[in-house]
């Protein structure tokens, strides 16, 4: 069985393109932005949709048919009032998982700033306590950056070489024909 990658950001985007005339939340612009200032504006544009949308219960009834308009409306209240109980307790669920998702971005949030903040502390005191372990990975880290553009110039012989070989190989296959 082979298993297709879902495209997250498509089914993401269709579903605000969808949602957001019906519950108001505009597309804002993000031109000058990092990708992670994006996707931060996602998260809390994200967050906001389902604060704003969760509660599926008390949405305007409308009709676009000049016809029947009116019977149409007076039918969705009839179902609206038949399916009361269901649609209750799922703008309860839908509350409690918007609550959840904000309590867990808040967490989310404190945790990067605290690992941010460890990051510093630990960089900082390693530096501090060990001078020669630093000035040591700062040599071998130069000693890549050597040995990766030698590779890189090999490479560029053997494609040289490559392309002679094809022309030899090519010029032999003429001569004995």
């Amino acid at each position: 069985m082979q298993y297709e990658e879902i495209p997250t950001q498509e089914v993401i985007d269709k579903l605000r393109q969808t949602l957001e005339p019906r519950i108001g939340i505009a597309e804002l612009p993000q031109s000058g932005k990092t990708n992670s200032t994006i996707a931060l504006d996602e998260e809390d544009e994200d967050i906001a949709l389902l604060k704003s949308g969760f509660d599926i219960y008390n949405i305007p009834i409308t009709s676009y048919q000049r016809r029947l308009g009116s019977v149409v409306i007076a039918v969705r209240k009839i179902v609206r009032k038949l399916l009361r109980p269901v649609l209750e307790r799922q703008v309860v669920y839908n509350f409690a998982n918007t609550r959840v998702v904000q309590t867990l971005n808040n967490q989310l949030q404190k945790l990067q700033e605290n690992q941010k903040i460890l990051d510093r502390e630990v960089n900082a005191e390693f530096s501090d306590r060990f001078p020669e372990v630093t000035a040591q990975l700062a040599i071998q880290s130069q000693a890549i950056t050597a040995l990766q553009s030698q590779i890189e110039q090999i490479q560029a012989v053997q494609q040289q070489h490559s392309a002679i070989l094809a022309q030899i190989t090519a010029q032999l296959g003429d001569r004995q024909k």
